[in-house]
């Protein structure tokens, strides 16, 4: 691996860390036009953080991308472009799926299971799932990031569990930087529409 690529990537986590998911998905691409391809655990450990990266922004962003278009050129977008229900579907098809892949390699590791769980938590079919396993992390206090429980609200409030969702969006403005993350919630793509 290069030392730009680690660079990149490393800049790329801090990016998504300090919530710009935008910014970070599009270094990824850029350094790795043809990620959307990897939704296996590669051996190049670079290859793996780009991958979660990407799913964990794209997971952010509703699986749109397509703000992306603005800042890379149409043939670097590739696979992630595209503003319709079906193509942010697709795209968080993806993300669950790398983030899965990348689980299997990390059993324990907490930060993933919580990444897992809020992209997990946008499509239909895995909600319940998803639900299921932030609250058990959160009963453990071992959700990691705002927009994790962010989900959990939303997860909650759908549920008719008003005041769990106003306890979960309690914790998500405690550790969000930007009180924004908490209210600029990711809607779950239903019946492929978003």
């Amino acid at each position: 691996c290069s030392s730009d690529l680690v660079g990149g990537i490393a800049t790329a986590e801090k990016d998504l860390a300090e919530g710009r998911d935008a910014a970070a998905a599009g270094k990824v691409i850029r350094m790795i036009p043809h990620i959307h391809g990897y939704d296996a655990v590669s051996t190049d450990p670079v290859v793996n953080r780009s991958m979660r990266v990407l799913a964990v922004a794209t997971a952010r962003r509703g699986g749109d991308l397509g703000s992306l278009a603005a800042e890379l050129p149409e043939e670097l977008v590739g696979a992630f472009a595209g503003t319709d229900p079906e193509a942010h579907r697709k795209n968080l098809e993806w993300a669950v799926k790398a983030l899965k892949a990348l689980r299997k390699v990390k059993k324990d590791d907490a930060t993933l299971k919580s990444e897992l769980a809020e992209a997990m938590a946008q499509l239909p079919e895995t909600k319940a799932k998803a639900k299921k396993t932030l609250e058990k992390l959160a009963r453990k206090d071992l959700l990691t990031s705002p927009e994790a429980y962010r989900a959990l609200s939303r997860l909650r409030a759908e549920a008719g569990d008003e005041a769990g969702a106003a306890s979960a969006l309690d914790r998500c403005r405690t550790m969000a930087r930007d009180a924004s993350t908490c209210e600029s919630v990711a809607h779950p793509v239903v019946d492929g529409e978003s």
